[in-house]
C-alpha cells in the first residue's frame, strides 16, 4: 500500500473535523491551523509567551482535546496540564478568549468520569467558580457604566446643576485587564481591549454615537462572556457527580452563581444549562433552601412563557423538585402559576411533569378549590375517562392520584360526578377492578350533594361487596363507598341487607379467627355502624353476635384512634334502638369500655362516649348509677385526689348513701382498656389533608339522634370545670 495513503487520509480527516468544530456554537475556536498530537510540546511552549501566543497555543490544545481519542494521551502529559492550570490561574483576568479555551479543554476531560481526578487534582473546579464570580460582577459593572452614561445624557429637570454635584472619583485602570503591546491591539481585537475602553471611558457626557458604540461593545463582551460561563458551568455540572465535590460547590455558593447568571435571557442554551444544574442541585435540602432564600420561584416564572420547549421542560423539572417544599408551593400559588400548569396538561411534551406538579399542589386543601375556578376539573376527569384501561400507567396513574385528591373538595367532587361522569367512572372501575379508581368513587360518595347520584348504583356496589371475586383493595373501597351512601332517609337499608346478605359478610370480617387485615376490619366496623342506622338491620346485627365481636375488635385495636372512634360510633347506632340497646348493655362488656374511654385523649372519642353513656344512663339498669359516679370522679378527679391525700378521717362520706364512693370494680381492673396516661394515638403527628372525613361521616349519621347529657359539677366552681383536651382526629387518605 502506498505509504502516503495514511498521511492523505489523516489530512482529509483533520479537515472534516475542523469544519465540524467551526459549526459548533459553544466553541470559541476560530479557523486556523490544524493541531497535531505529535506537536503538543510546541503548543505547550506557546503558553509561556505573551497573551496572543497563549491564546494560539490554548486553541490548538483545545482542538486536540475535542477528539476523545487524544484525551488519554493528553491526561498523561503532566507538563501540559500544569501549564494550562497555571496560565488559567494567572492570566484569566486578562483575556476571556484565553480563559474560555482552557476551561473548554478541561470540560472535554470532564465528559468522562475517568478524567475527573485530573480536574480535581489541579483544582480547576474551584478556579472556575472564582472566574464565574468575577465575570458576573464585571458584567454588572459594565452594565451600570453604560446605564449610568445614559442617565447623564438625559438629565431630569429636577436634577441639580452639574456644578453642584461632586465629581465622581474616576475608577483606576487595572493593569491586569489591559494588553501591554499596543501594536498587538491593532493587529488583533482582544476582548480585554473592549473592557479597557469601557472602564476608561470618560465620565463626561457622551454623544449619541459614542453611546451606541459603547453598547455594541458591551453586547460583544456579553456574548464572549456567555461562552465562558457556558463551558465553565458545564464542566462543574459534569464533575458534580461526586457528592463531596458538590458539597464543596455548595460551600462556595454555587447556587448564588447560577441564579445570578439566570438574567442572561438572551442565551437560551446557557439558560437551559443553568436550570438543569439547579435541578440536579435541588435534590439536597441545603441547596433547596439556598434557592428559596434567593427567590428562585420568581426567577423561574418568566421562563415558563418561553417559546423553547426544552427550556420549559427543564424548568418544570426544577419546579417539580421544589414542590416538595410547602412554602415554595405556596409561593407558586401566590405568583399565579397554577393556570400555567393546567395549561401544560394539554401539551404532550409537558403533560407528565405538569400532572406531577399539580398533584403536589393538590395536597393543600386551600388550593383544591382553586382548581374549580375554571374547567380544569372537568378536563381532568374527561382525560381520565379517555386514558383509564387495564394497562394504564405512568402519567395516567398520576392523573388518577390527582383526581383522588381533588375529590375531597366538595365543589370539585360535584363537577366530577355531574353530567354522567359518575356512571362512566363506576363502569370503568368495575370493568378493570381498579382499586384506585374505586377510591375516587368512594371520595365522591362522601359529599352529601353527590349521594343521590349513587341511588341507582347501590345494587351494583353491594353485589361487589359480597361477591368475593375481587382483590382486597377493591373490596375495601367498595365497602367504604356502600357505607357512605347507606342513608335511611333515601334507601331501605334492611331491604339491601337482606337482598345482598350483608350481615354474614360483616360478621365474617369481624370474626377474630378470620384473619382479616386491619384495613378490612376497620371497614367492617364502619359498615356495621352504617347498617345499624335502621332498627330492623340493627336487630339482625345483634342477633348475629355483632355486639361481642365489636367489643373484641375494640380490645384488639385500642391504640388506633380511628378504629376506636368507629367502634364507639357503631355502639351509638345500636344504642339508638331499644331492643338492640338492651342486648348491648346487658349481654356485652361495651358499657365498661365506654366508661373507660371517658378519659381518652381524643376529644372526638370522648364526645362520642358521652353520647353513648347518656343513653345508657337513661335506661333502667345497674350501669346508670355507676356512670353517675364515674362522671363525677372524671370531672372532679383533681379535687378528689387532694381530699384523699389530706384527710383520711373524712373519707367515710355520707353513710346514708348506698352507692359506693368509687366504681370499685375489679371488673374494670380486669377488663379495662389502657389508661388515659398510657394510651397513645398513632395520629398525633399526622398532617393529613382531610382529617374531618370520618368524623363528618359519623356526625352525619348521628345528627338527628344525638343526645346531650349534663355533667355533674362540684360545688366548688374553681375545681368543677372539665378540662378541654383537643385530641387529633384520624383519617385514611391514600395519596396524600
Amino acid at each position: 500500500m502506498d505509504p502516503n495513503f495514511y498521511a492523505i487520509t489523516y489530512i482529509l480527516h483533520s479537515r472534516v473535523e475542523q469544519k465540524n468544530l467551526s459549526r459548533e456554537t459553544m466553541s470559541p475556536v476560530e479557523s486556523g491551523p490544524v493541531a497535531v498530537l505529535h506537536h503538543v510540546d510546541d503548543y505547550v511552549e506557546l503558553l509561556y509567551d505573551d497573551i496572543p501566543e497563549k491564546i494560539k497555543g490554548s486553541a490548538l490544545i483545545l482542538q486536540l482535546a475535542r477528539n476523545p481519542d487524544n484525551l488519554l494521551e493528553l491526561a498523561r502529559n503532566e507538563a501540559l496540564l500544569s501549564a494550562l492550570s497555571r496560565v488559567l490561574r494567572e492570566e484569566w483576568k486578562r483575556s476571556i478568549e484565553l480563559s474560555t479555551n482552557i476551561v473548554y479543554t478541561f470540560f472535554c476531560f470532564s465528559t468522562y468520569n475517568e478524567f475527573h481526578p485530573v480536574i480535581i487534582q489541579y483544582k480547576i473546579g474551584s478556579l472556575c467558580m472564582d472566574v464565574i464570580d468575577y465575570e458576573l460582577k464585571r458584567y454588572d459593572q459594565w452594565k451600570e457604566k453604560v446605564e449610568g452614561k445614559k442617565s447623564i445624557l438625559t438629565p431630569d429637570k429636577s436634577e441639580l446643576p452639574k456644578s453642584r454635584i461632586p465629581e465622581p472619583k474616576r475608577r483606576p485602570k487595572s493593569g491586569t485587564w489591559a494588553v501591554a503591546d499596543v501594536n498587538l491591539q491593532k493587529s488583533r481585537s482582544l476582548v480585554s481591549s473592549y473592557h479597557e475602553e469601557l472602564c476608561s471611558a470618560s465620565d463626561e457626557c457622551l454623544s449619541k454615537s459614542d453611546e451606541e458604540q459603547l453598547k455594541r461593545k458591551l453586547k460583544t463582551l456579553s456574548k464572549r462572556q456567555e461562552q465562558l460561563l457556558r463551558v465553565a458551568f458545564y464542566m462543574l455540572l459534569n464533575i458534580a457527580d461526586n457528592v463531596k465535590v458538590e458539597e464543596k460547590m455548595h460551600k462556595k455558593e454555587i447556587v448564588g452563581l447560577l441564579i445570578g447568571a439566570m438574567e442572561r435571557h438572551s442565551n437560551i442554551d446557557l439558560l437551559i444549562l443553568i436550570v438543569s444544574f439547579l435541578q440536579k442541585l435541588s435534590i439536597f435540602v441545603e441547596n433547596k433552601n439556598s434557592m428559596a432564600s434567593r427567590a428562585i420561584i420568581e426567577k423561574l416564572a418568566p421562563l415558563l412563557d418561553s417559546s423553547n420547549a426544552d427550556l420549559v421542560n427543564v424548568t418544570l423539572k426544577l419546579l417539580f423538585n421544589l414542590t416538595f417544599d410547602t412554602k415554595l408551593r405556596n409561593k407558586m400559588i401566590k405568583l399565579g402559576l397554577l393556570p400555567k400548569f393546567v395549561q401544560f396538561t394539554s401539551d404532550e411534551k409537558h403533560i407528565n411533569l405538569a400532572m406531577k406538579i399539580l398533584y403536589h399542589l393538590s395536597m393543600d386543601d386551600r388550593v383544591k378549590i382553586m382548581f374549580t375556578q375554571s374547567d380544569c376539573v372537568k378536563l381532568l376527569t374527561d382525560m381520565l375517562l379517555l386514558n383509564v384501561n387495564a394497562e394504564s400507567g405512568g402519567s395516567t396513574d398520576v392523573l388518577l392520584a390527582l383526581c383522588v385528591n381533588l375529590a375531597w373538595c366538595e365543589r370539585a367532587a360535584h363537577q366530577m360526578a355531574a353530567e354522567g361522569r359518575l356512571r362512566e367512572l363506576l363502569a370503568r372501575a368495575f370493568r378493570y377492578c381498579n382499586s384506585v379508581l374505586m377510591k375516587l368513587v368512594r371520595n365522591l360518595s362522601h359529599h352529601p350533594q353527590n349521594k343521590p347520584l349513587f341511588l341507582e348504583f347501590v345494587g351494583d356496589i353491594a353485589g361487589a361487596v359480597t361477591s368475593g371475586e375481587t382483590s382486597e383493595e377493591f373490596h375495601i373501597e367498595c365497602m367504604g363507598t356502600l357505607s357512605n351512601i347507606l342513608n335511611p332517609e333515601n334507601i331501605d337499608i334492611y331491604a339491601v341487607v337482606e337482598r345482598y346478605n350483608l350481615i354474614p359478610c360483616i360478621m365474617k370480617i369481624l370474626d377474630p379467627e378470620s384473619g382479616s387485615s386491619e384495613e378490612l376490619l376497620l371497614e367492617g366496623v364502619v359498615m356495621a355502624g352504617a347498617v345499624a342506622a335502621e332498627s330492623r338491620a340493627a336487630g339482625a346485627l345483634v342477633r348475629a353476635g355483632a355486639g361481642p365481636a365489636l367489643v373484641v375488635a375494640l380490645r384488639t385495636h385500642q391504640a388506633d384512634d380511628e378504629h376506636v372512634l368507629q367502634t364507639v360510633f357503631a355502639f351509638r347506632q345500636l344504642l339508638s334502638h331499644p331492643k338492640a340497646a338492651e342486648h348491648l348493655v346487658s349481654q356485652t362488656e361495651a358499657p365498661a369500655y365506654l366508661i373507660d374511654l371517658m378519659q381518652d385523649k381524643n376529644a372526638e372519642i370522648r364526645k362520642m362516649c358521652d353520647s353513648c353513656l347518656d343513653i345508657i344512663s337513661q335506661m333502667q339498669n345497674e350501669w346508670a348509677a355507676r356512670i353517675k359516679v364515674e362522671r363525677f370522679r372524671c370531672h372532679n378527679g383533681q379535687w378528689l385526689s387532694v381530699v384523699e391525700t389530706l384527710g383520711a378521717e373524712g373519707g367515710a362520706g355520707d353513710a346514708a348513701d348506698d352507692l359506693p364512693p368509687y366504681l370499685s370494680a375489679e371488673y374494670l381492673t380486669t377488663h379495662r382498656l389502657a389508661t388515659s396516661d398510657s394510651q397513645t394515638s398513632i395520629n398525633d403527628d399526622s398532617d393529613s389533608l382531610s382529617g374531618e372525613v370520618d368524623l363528618n361521616r359519623v356526625e352525619a349519621r348521628n345528627s338527628s339522634e344525638e343526645h346531650k347529657g349534663e355533667l355533674f359539677t362540684s360545688t366548688d366552681g374553681s375545681s368543677g370545670k372539665l378540662s378541654d383536651i383537643d385530641g387529633p382526629t384520624s383519617d385514611i387518605v391514600l395519596f396524600t
